[in-house]
């Protein structure tokens, strides 16, 4: 159940994340990031859930996977907050990309492990 809830919530932030960054309303804007908010505190709380559950089995892995998972939220926050200022450098964005691709393929294999 925690990892089904974590997973969906993954897709889920992913989206909200797309459609924030690309919407060009201010408004529109920080509405997402609300949802996005509220998208990763789900997260972190089933993420917790399964670390406490998984960390006796690997606990390196599950350490990176943690920081990896706050790297990607905070990188989430700069996204949003640049994009507020109007100054979006697609650099954050490709970093942001890469980082998220590099914690779900952790998670992933630790959820197969």
């Amino acid at each position: 159940m925690w990892l089904a809830l974590h997973f969906w919530t993954w897709i889920i932030l992913t989206i909200l994340v797309i459609v924030g960054l690309t919407r060009h309303s201010e408004k529109r804007v920080t509405q997402f990031l609300l949802l996005a908010r509220l998208a990763y505190l789900v997260m972190i709380i089933s993420g917790v859930v399964l670390s406490i559950r998984t960390f006796g089995h690997a606990p390196l892995l599950i350490s990176l996977k943690f920081a990896l998972g706050i790297a990607t939220i905070a990188l989430i926050e700069i996204s949003f907050g640049r994009k507020m200022e109007r100054d979006t450098p697609h650099l954050i964005y490709w970093i942001l990309g890469i980082v998220g691709l590099i914690t779900v393929g952790l998670g992933l294999t630790l959820a197969f492990r």
